[in-house]
């Protein structure tokens, strides 16, 4: 879910074995850091570890409203467990599926979890989203622990009953694409939900779409809308996985893939078929992560998510060091569109590789960027997989890495 609002919330990291809970106000009154490089102890309000909780690691998770919603995960192996759980499942695959209502949490204390619902089959990174009421679990082939495992795991959707306490668990349709994609690679790689219809990124570029409202995989989308139209002629589908449109905004999207953040600008209503797509890099952070690749500080990825009406927050981390046990970095930023510049025939317009028409049309302000580290507690797997915003007692945005 995603809205307006004012003041500041609580920002939340999301890894395979921990929930890191950060109040916003700490880390905008720490001012900037001129130097990246430069590493400042993470301001950590509440450490949610799974282990403790009893909760297997490297689930899934969607949000709506107050609700966060975790499924599947892997019960680490008997030489790795170090104080997880036996799994009850002879391949140390989860199915169920928990939920927290973050309203009612401690700001300051862990986030507690009761158990909602056994699916039908295990679940490996799961990708969850809840469309109507309903939610969507859908498993890659991925296993933190076993590798690459082809499992025949079903698509799966649960449904609540209003009228009772029972509630039930439907296959959907298969994935075409989980018998067909090559074993030894990960199938799933992103994915984004634009009103009813999921793009799933498989493999480094191909994209699948399934509907919900007819149940129905298809390998492109349907092209009568200006939207989709441009996403699939401009090779966009990825950046749509792993990024978000502006609030405020709505024809802007901002992606990272791995390192590089971009800012593309989509055609208005009403324009042509072959209106350009612009593209706008964020030197800025470019610069930062090229600092901190020089300390041996390589990032691992990012994700972006939005906080507000055109206020946005880039996170970019880096698994554990021989100084430091977690580190990432932190860019949040406010952005509004430059007014639109008169044409001129006789400048030559700049391309990216892709063909996109490189332009500056936003205008960024940098309002807090920082490096930190947080060395406790330990983390088996320390990489940011998922971030989602709590304000006003609400999830303003979320976005979950495979």
């Amino acid at each position: 879910m995603e809205g307006e609002g004012e003041g500041e919330g609580y920002l939340y990291l999301y890894l395979c074995d921990h929930i890191v809970g950060i109040d916003m106000k700490k880390i905008l009154s720490g001012g900037f850091q001129t130097n990246p490089p430069d590493l400042t102890a993470l301001p950590v309000d509440n450490v949610t570890v799974f282990k403790e909780e009893k909760l297997p690691f490297g689930m899934g998770f969607c949000v709506d409203g107050s609700k966060l919603y975790m499924a599947g995960g892997e019960w680490p192996p008997k030489h790795r467990r170090r104080g997880w759980l036996e799994s009850n499942n002879s391949k140390g695959i989860s199915s169920s599926m928990y939920v927290a209502d973050l309203s009612d949490s401690d700001p300051v204390g862990k986030i507690k979890f009761s158990k909602l619902h056994e699916f039908e089959a295990p679940k490996t990174s799961a990708v969850m989203m809840k469309i109507n009421q309903k939610i969507y679990a859908l498993s890659t082939n991925f296993t933190f622990f076993s590798g690459f495992k082809m499992y025949p795991i079903p698509f799966e959707v649960y449904e609540p009953d209003t009228h009772s306490s029972k509630s039930i668990t439907r296959r959907l349709q298969t994935p075409p694409f989980y018998e067909r994609y090559e074993t030894g690679k990960r199938d799933i790689t992103g994915y984004a939900l634009v009103g009813n219809t999921l793009c799933v990124q498989v493999g480094g570029f191909d994209c699948h779409f399934y509907y919900v409202n007819s149940g129905i995989w298809r390998p492109s989308p349907h092209q009568n809308s200006r939207l989709w139209s441009s996403i699939i002629r401009n090779g966009l589908g990825r950046n749509l996985c792993h990024g978000k449109f502006v609030l405020g905004c709505e024809d802007v999207l901002i992606s990272i893939l791995r390192t590089r953040m971009e800012a593309f600008l989509l055609p208005p209503p009403g324009s042509n078929e072959n209106a350009p797509v612009f593209c706008q890099m964020f030197n800025e952070v470019d610069d930062d992560l090229s600092k901190i690749d020089e300390f041996s500080y390589e990032i691992d990825g990012g994700l972006v998510l939005n906080l507000g009406k055109e206020k946005m927050c880039a996170i970019f981390s880096r698994g554990g060091n021989p100084e430091h046990n977690f580190l990432v970095y932190i860019y949040i930023f406010q952005v509004s569109k430059l007014p639109e510049q008169p044409r001129t025939k006789r400048i030559k317009r700049l391309q990216t590789d892709s063909g996109l028409i490189l332009k500056d049309f936003l205008s960024v302000t940098c309002l807090h960027k920082g490096f930190y580290y947080l060395n406790k507690p330990c983390f088996d797997f320390p990489l940011v997989t998922g971030a989602f915003y709590l304000r006003d007692g609400k999830v303003v945005c979320s976005q979950k890495l495979i």
